[in-house]
């Protein structure tokens, strides 16, 4: 089997999509990346990878047929020259050109015109969509793709590293730390977070962590009831969410927040904004955690509050639950998801 991959970032979903179908689908993948923010590589046998800028994308178009590839996933429509390829390849090689999306529907006149545009755009370039789930379901159903041209689970957690946070170990003693990971970056509404954890009279021994960097960082380090650290790598994360009781995502807006399925592997319970793209899949109110309104103060301090008047065992039953809805969704649901193109 042969598939080729035009990437923007080797982010670690996308690096283990394809070291699994190598690995486990003796796939040969000839790719092409941007790097706008990540510049890692992997190196990966069976694996060939170059930066679109150093080609023509005449150069890219010709590689990929002599590669003659059984599909193509694009990481969606933003880079011109990839839809420009994926126009010249949906004529020339009559196999499944899929392209990645991860974008909810919000009905903005860009988005309104992208539906009108799309049989003269998108359609020519892109046999399939492959969301991320049901809000971006929703948008590729708008851009005029029929149902069973869509293809759900694009994105996924690394199940087998998170699942790795020992929840019996949470049993004996609880851990009351509460855990944001990602940017500190004025979308992701961490201004909002402090203000309800400010509010918040008793916190009876609960600590906050915000984990990550970002160009807001420094706003943050005045506050003394708050414990900031650097971003780390995922393997790192793991004893950060061993030693937390809760998640927290307070974003503004969030196309999908994989850090949602991360959590929830991990076996946390999560509170997070009702605009996050994951949501729906891995929160469930009162199950599992609390989703809030987006730039809601009251709404979020509530949602901790709860939180921190629950007992060990009912915190330990969250826990549990999170997983359970964290496990709907793997690298190999995922890579299924896509073969079964083929």
């Amino acid at each position: 089997m042969k598939a080729v991959f035009l990437i923007i970032d080797y982010v670690p979903h996308q690096v283990l999509t394809i070291r699994k179908l190598i690995e486990e689908q003796k796939c040969s993948i000839l790719a092409y990346h941007v790097a706008r923010f990540n510049a890692n590589i992997p190196v990966l046998d069976n694996f060939v990878t170059t930066h679109y800028k150093n080609q023509k994308k005449e150069e890219i178009l010709a590689n990929i047929i002599s590669f003659n590839p059984d599909i193509v996933v694009v990481a969606g429509w933003m880079i011109p020259e990839y839809v420009w390829v994926a126009k010249k390849l949906i004529k020339i090689l009559k196999v499944p050109i899929v392209s990645y999306s991860d974008t909810q529907w919000y009905g903005t006149i860009r988005q309104r015109i992208n539906t009108l545009i799309s049989p003269f755009h998108v359609k020519k370039a892109f046999t399939h969509i492959w969301v991320a789930g049901i809000y971006q379901f929703e948008y590729a159903r708008k851009l005029g793709y029929k149902k069973e041209e869509i293809i759900l689970n694009s994105l996924t957690a690394d199940v087998d590293l998170f699942r790795n946070v020992n929840l019996d170990n949470k049993l004996k003693k609880y851990p009351k730390n509460f855990i944001y990971i990602g940017r500190f970056s004025t979308e992701k509404g961490l201004a909002v977070l402090v203000k309800a954890w400010d509010a918040i009279i008793d916190k009876k021994e609960w600590t906050l962590t915000l984990i990550g960097d970002g160009i807001l960082k420094d706003n943050f380090r005045s506050y003394k009831s708050i414990i900031i650290k650097d971003y780390m790598n995922q393997a790192a994360l793991i004893h950060e969410m061993q030693n937390s009781g809760c998640f927290i995502l307070p974003s503004l807006k969030e196309p999908w927040a994989l850090v949602l399925h991360e959590a929830a592997v991990s076996g946390l319970p999560i509170v997070c904004t009702d605009i996050c793209g994951a949501a729906p899949h891995f929160v469930i109110n009162g199950y599992n955690g609390y989703k809030v309104k987006a730039n809601d103060v009251i709404d979020m301090q509530n949602a901790l509050v709860k939180i921190i008047n629950m007992n060990n065992f009912e915190l330990y039953s969250f826990s549990c639950k999170s997983r359970e809805l964290g496990f709907h969704i793997s690298p190999d649901i995922s890579i299924n998801s896509l073969l079964q193109l083929l």
